[in-house]
């Protein structure tokens, strides 16, 4: 996974849905930009924890 979660695109998350589906379960982090949530900061392009 080159991109952060942030430039996924529709298209990508339709055929890295496995990938996607790890990255998000139990989210701690969120991107202050985009509001998508993970599990880990690496794949946010501007994260910040929830906690």
């Amino acid at each position: 996974m080159a991109k952060t979660l942030c430039k996924w695109r529709n298209a990508q998350i339709e055929s890295e849905l496995k990938v996607l589906k790890k990255l998000v379960k139990k989210p701690d982090v969120v991107c202050s930009k985009c509001a998508r949530v993970a599990n880990t900061k690496k794949v946010l392009c501007k994260p910040m924890s929830m906690k």
